[in-house]
C-alpha cells in the first residue's frame, strides 16, 4: 500500500512539473522616425515577403502610409506592413516585443515600453474565403506612461477602425 502511494505521489510530481512552454512573441518594430499612432501589420497576405529574422526575433519594417478618409485630421498618418508569413500568437504567450525609430540613415533608438500599447489581434475573412490576420499596436513619444502602456490613445483607436476597414475593402 505504502509502494502504491508513493508511485502516485510520483506520477503527480513529475506530472505536475511537466507543463507545455509557450514561445515569446518577439517581434522586432522598425518604426519611421518620431511616428506617433496606429501601427497594423497584416498577415498571410498573398505576394508579399515574408518576415525576415534579426537572431530570434521577426523584423517588422512599418511603412509610414496616409488615409484619405481621415484626411484634416491629426491621424491620417498611420504605419502598416504586409507579410506573407503566418500570424503566430499563442495563447498566454510573453508579449517580448521591441520596438525602434528608425531614422533616415538607418539609426536605431529604442522606444520605451511605456511609449508602446498592444492594442489588438484579429482576423477577417475575404470573399474567397481566404483570412487575413493582423495585430495592431500604437506608439507615442508624447504620453508615454503607465496610462498610454495600459489603455492606449482613443484617437488611435477610431484611426485603428478607419485603416482596418480601409485595407478590407482593399483586399476584397
Amino acid at each position: 500500500m505504502k509502494k502504491c502511494l508513493m508511485l502516485i505521489i510520483a506520477i503527480f510530481i513529475i506530472g505536475g512539473c511537466s507543463t507545455q512552454e509557450v514561445p515569446d512573441t518577439n517581434e522586432l518594430f522598425l518604426i519611421p522616425n518620431g511616428f506617433e499612432g496606429t501601427i497594423t501589420v497584416f498577415y498571410n497576405v498573398t505576394d508579399t515577403p515574408v518576415l525576415e529574422k534579426e537572431g530570434t526575433y521577426s523584423v517588422i519594417p512599418v511603412i509610414e502610409a496616409s488615409l484619405k478618409q481621415l484626411e484634416g485630421t491629426n491621424i491620417n498618418r498611420y504605419g502598416v506592413y504586409l507579410t506573407s508569413s503566418l500570424f503566430r500568437f499563442d495563447e498566454g504567450a510573453t508579449i517580448s516585443n521591441k520596438y525602434f525609430y528608425v531614422d533616415e540613415k538607418g539609426k536605431r533608438t529604442a522606444i520605451d515600453e511605456k511609449c508602446t500599447y498592444y492594442a489588438s489581434t484579429g482576423s477577417f475573412t475575404l470573399d474567397n474565403g481566404k483570412e487575413l490576420n493582423y495585430q495592431t499596436i500604437q506608439v507615442t513619444n508624447s504620453q508615454c506612461g503607465q496610462d498610454f502602456y495600459f489603455d492606449g490613445e482613443d484617437r488611435y483607436e477610431i484611426q485603428e477602425r478607419e485603416v482596418l476597414k480601409y485595407w478590407k475593402e482593399q483586399a476584397e
